[in-house]
């Protein structure tokens, strides 16, 4: 059960009112046995892998950031957001690699003019005005940090896929690497709120 005790988590307690639905069932499981099925059931349809500049990351892991935004609306029942920190700039390295996940709202979608303004996060003004690119905002409930980050040659050599351009789903053998059962995850990931 996630902590309780901040008032953002208060406000969206309502949202945890039910268990995550099991990744395992989120899969397409055919029983084809062509590629198009093979990648369809090799896929988490709850984790969403996306690319975020190392300065965006830094402001959600202090709390400045309190949503996502982007210019595409997730399926409903994404409910993880893996962030692969890009190289950056010159002034803000990353690391190339996946090095967080966000946990957001399953069904919550948030367009412009809807998202709260209390707590503060950065964007959210700017977003609510329609003054960003962005169509879409995902509210960060709570965040964790990969033990052991999936770097870009692992993401190659182990799971067959480079740097995310856009949006993917994470891969079944990854998620179950990298986040897995709850009994079994203190060892691969911190939470940071």
């Amino acid at each position: 059960m996630p902590p309780t005790g901040t008032s953002r988590q208060t406000n969206l307690s309502s949202y945890f009112a039910t268990q995550p639905a099991d990744p395992a069932k989120s899969r397409n499981s055919t029983s084809s046995g062509s590629a198009t099925a093979k990648k369809l059931s090799d896929r988490v349809e709850t984790d969403i892998l996306l690319a975020i500049l190392p300065e965006h990351l830094e402001n959600i892991v202090s709390k400045q950031k309190n949503h996502e935004y982007r210019k595409y609306r997730l399926q409903d029942g994404v409910e993880r957001l893996w962030f692969y920190e890009t190289r950056g700039t010159a002034q803000s390295e990353g690391r190339q690699a996946i090095t967080h996940i966000a946990t957001i709202p399953p069904t919550v979608r948030h367009t412009p003019g809807s998202v709260p303004e209390q707590p503060f996060g950065i964007g959210n003004s700017d977003f609510n005005a329609g003054k960003k690119k962005s169509k879409y905002g995902y509210p960060i409930l709570h965040l964790h940090e990969l033990v052991n980050p999936i770097t870009l040659d692992e993401m190659r050599s182990t799971w067959g896929i480079g740097a995310p351009m856009g949006r993917s789903f994470v891969k079944w053998g990854m998620w179950q690497d990298r986040w897995g059962s709850e009994d079994e995850r203190d060892d691969k990931v911190k939470q940071i709120f």
